[in-house]
């Protein structure tokens, strides 16, 4: 039987995608040249990590990204400025999880603002940078961007469109991709499907850091979009998980969550591992020092992408934009 909420969404995201590609409903073009990293399902599909991804190749070849997100989340309205170039002006409540680490990892300037157009347009004319890569950027099509990077995991090519399904656009849509980045090579035979023959299509891998020492069990904390892949790469790189405390996505932490946290792993004698996400609200909460007694750490989790194509690709489509935004 057809859902028919999910033929009205999907009647809906036609209509609106028509109406960009005829130029009907256009682009707005900043200063800057834009690369756009997003997917098309909802939820995390590893957006963080490639969003520094691509922010290090970019400074690694001479280039000053600045980076524009929503900000979900926080608590403040309209602009905020994180980042400015120089340091972070903003606290991880009015700046949104993401978008702090991004400026606390990265020292770029972030902007978050409902707005992506609005927020792409500050950061090209007031502050220091030279491309703006845009966070979950796919389906904000107001903005022009040069660049649309697409991360495709398994369930983008097997679940529906929503509300019934998890993708936000058709698959077929994944042809307005400049490039796509597979969470596994086996599905590039598959994603070439529906990829535009332009399009360059590699696969990534997953790396975990941390400091944690592997002799004593762990206790993950994580309010992440998948917190089972976090398990399991703690596990992998030889860690004896004893208790993994789950929050959802975007957690905004409590002083009784820093009371369970601290109780937890002072039972099991263990050491606390969260992420780079989740570490600022938790210390931010911690107005009595309570994990002071207890020793915690952060799991990096960062992209790979072996191809030199992709590198090559991100920096000849800036190049190209450049030349045709001097014109």
């Amino acid at each position: 039987m057809i859902n028919p909420l999910q033929s009205l969404y999907a009647w809906t995201v036609r209509r609106r995608n028509a109406q960009f590609d005829s130029g009907k409903r256009p682009a707005v073009q900043v200063t800057k040249p834009v690369i756009s990293v997003g997917n098309i399902t909802a939820g995390g599909t590893g957006k963080s990590p490639a969003v520094q991804l691509v922010a290090g190749i970019l400074m690694g070849n001479g280039l000053r990204p600045a980076i524009v997100l929503r900000g979900y989340k926080r608590r403040s309205k309209g602009l905020v400025v994180v980042h400015d170039g120089i340091s972070v002006c903003a606290t991880v409540d009015r700046a949104g999880d993401e978008a702090y680490m991004h400026a606390i990892m990265l020292n770029v300037p972030v902007v978050v603002s409902t707005d992506k157009v609005e927020a792409a347009a500050y950061a090209a004319g007031c502050l220091p940078c030279d491309v703006i890569i845009v966070d979950d950027g796919y389906q904000h099509r107001a903005l022009h961007r040069c660049i649309d990077v697409v991360l495709v995991n398994e369930e983008t090519l097997t679940s529906t469109l929503l509300p019934s399904g998890r993708l936000r656009e058709p698959i077929s849509e994944l042809r307005r991709a400049s490039i796509i980045v597979c969470a596994d090579a086996s599905f590039e035979p598959r994603v070439q499907d529906f990829s535009a023959p332009s399009a360059l299509v590699v696969s990534s891998a997953v790396e975990l850091k941390c400091d944690a020492p592997c002799e004593r069990p762990v206790v993950i904390v994580s309010g992440i979009a998948h917190p089972d892949r976090m398990r399991v790469s703690l596990e992998q790189a030889g860690y004896r998980v004893v208790q993994h405390i789950v929050y959802d996505d975007h957690h905004r932490y409590r002083t009784r969550d820093i009371w369970n946290i601290r109780d937890a792993a002072a039972s099991m004698n263990a050491v606390v591992v969260t992420t780079d996400k989740d570490i600022a609200k938790i210390r931010s909460v911690d107005s009595s020092n309570d994990l002071n007694a207890i020793s915690v750490y952060v799991a990096h989790i960062s992209m790979r992408i072996d191809k030199p194509e992709f590198t090559e690709r991100i920096l000849q489509d800036i190049r190209n934009e450049d030349r045709r935004l001097e014109e």
